[in-house]
């Protein structure tokens, strides 16, 4: 979406070694905001997998980079599980569910909010969210 910013190379993350397919994307997105790893062990986690409300945090951090309005937010009490969204996701779930980005997973009763995010739940995130927010040159 933002096509290929320039990046310079810095050791912020250990496990994020220079040249690699991921690096420069990686360290752009941590240079606007979007990703910062983890604070317990300074580590990104590059073989991690993704969860739900980490994806909703990621796409509100960039709409906000972005300057988009994410004003449009949601209660998202309804989903039996949304007691189980972490403190640090909240927000960023509350725009998501609102905003029509994520919808509930188990028939539209749960969030899922830890379970990971597999390739095509991420595909459909990004397209729901171009759709709403990606104006076309």
């Amino acid at each position: 979406m933002n096509d290929e910013p320039k990046v310079e190379y810095s050791n912020r993350f250990p496990d994020v070694p220079d040249k690699q397919w991921f690096t420069n994307a990686i360290l752009w997105a941590n240079d606007i905001g979007v990703v910062n790893g983890y604070t317990d062990t300074g580590l990104f986690g590059t073989g991690d997998m993704i969860n739900r409300e980490q994806m909703a945090v990621m796409m509100y951090r960039y709409a906000n980079y972005m300057k988009y309005d994410t004003s449009q937010k949601a209660d998202f009490s309804k989903f039996q599980d949304a007691d189980s969204v972490n403190e640090f996701a909240k927000e960023a779930m509350q725009w998501a569910v609102g905003s029509g980005i994520i919808s509930g997973a188990d028939g539209g009763t749960k969030l899922n909010p830890q379970g990971n995010a597999n390739r095509a739940e991420c595909a459909t995130i990004i397209m729901r969210f171009c759709e709403k927010y990606c104006r076309s040159e």
